[in-house]
């Protein structure tokens, strides 16, 4: 093979590593929460990393798909269309070293509201300076497909990268590709819907992966992003019903499952080595726990809800009695009101009685 031919080899194979970084082929959906009838106006954040075991490409910022989607009363999808804006992406390999990439995109949507199809092309351009390569374009055709996990008269949500993931590690590819995303009915008989909430999601999303990202993140961070993310979600709760919907659609507020999911495994690492943190700041985190729904009955996965709702019991009572040793009854007050708040009565006992 001549020098030529192999680096556009590379080149084309890096193509294909990053274009099915962003979408994979299309695949059947299984879910209870369709897009109810209306036309959406969506937004996702892509993140992540896929690797073959010899080449990695990393979304090096977020990358940023937007859609627009009717879809009709007989759940029919009849109008849609798509964007990925360019988003850059790094591409490491021990053949090419050090590899700078692009990912654009555009095309259409079809399906159902259960199963909204993908089709389009992703425009992929790619430097590789180790190879003396630089402004190679590749088009690559974009399939797949996406649906709700959770929907309202008013808002969906789910990840558009479910299929992509599903296909990647069926491929034998490793991969942490995540696009969670946020769509709100802006048109439907007499309503109209909140025009006004991408910029605030996308901002909403980057800081959930930067707090969890970080190895001990404050608490007041914490608490302060719960918050964040509860204003975002009440605000655009606007609608209780809409006379349009299915009748099996769950009408009004939804948990946020991504934000929950996240919130739950930033916590899990938090918990499981929690020094550095006192018995005020665990308390502040399992209030902020219990607000977003990953501890406690309005917990959407109750056997994580469970499993966490132990560790913060198990670490408030190794802080209630390093409390105890050293005096702090401040401490000590508001661990027994979050253990209290939690349904922790033998905890919030031992707590009262030393507190008070």
């Amino acid at each position: 093979m001549n020098g030529k031919l192999m680096k556009k080899t590379s080149a084309l194979f890096i193509a294909g590593l990053l274009a099915c970084s962003v979408i994979a082929g299309p695949a059947a959906a299984t879910t209870s929460a369709p897009f109810p009838p209306g036309t959406w106006r969506g937004k996702g954040v892509w993140t992540g990393a896929i690797s073959n075991g010899q080449v990695s490409a990393v979304v090096a910022s977020p990358g940023i798909m937007s859609f627009e989607v009717q879809v009709a009363p007989d759940g029919t999808v009849t109008e849609g269309q798509w964007s990925l804006n360019p988003t850059d992406v790094n591409v490491e390999g021990p053949s090419i070293g050090t590899a700078t990439g692009n990912i654009s995109g555009m095309g259409g949507l079809g399906g159902t509201g259960s199963n909204i199809t993908i089709e389009g092309t992703n425009y992929v351009s790619m430097d590789i300076p180790s190879q003396g390569v630089s402004g190679i374009g590749v088009e690559v055709p974009a399939s797949g497909s996406f649906w709700a996990t959770t929907a309202s008269c008013t808002f969906v949500q789910g990840d558009l990268a479910n299929v992509a993931r599903d296909e990647q590690m069926a491929a034998g590819f490793s991969t942490s590709i995540i696009s969670p995303f946020t769509a709100t009915r802006i048109a439907a008989p007499g309503e109209k819907g909140n025009e006004s909430w991408d910029e605030a999601y996308v901002a909403l999303v980057e800081d959930m992966m930067s707090v969890a990202g970080k190895a001990k993140p404050d608490a007041q961070e914490v608490s302060d992003l719960v918050d964040a993310i509860m204003k975002f979600q009440a605000v655009l709760v606007k609608a209780a019903s809409c006379t349009d919907a299915p009748e099996n659609l769950e009408k009004g507020k939804q948990p946020y499952t991504w934000f929950v999911e996240k919130f739950t495994e930033m916590m899990n690492k938090i918990l499981k080595d929690p020094s550095g943190y006192t018995g005020a700041d665990i308390s502040e985190m399992l209030f902020a726990a219990v607000q977003i729904g990953a501890v406690g009955s309005a917990a959407p996965d109750q056997e994580a809800a469970q499993a966490l709702g132990d560790q913060f019991k198990e670490v408030l009572t190794q802080k209630l009695n390093e409390d105890i040793a050293s005096g702090n009854k401040n401490d000590a007050l508001l661990i027994y009101l979050a253990a209290k708040q939690a349904g922790y009565n033998d905890l919030a006992d031992q707590a009262h009685q030393f507190a008070l």
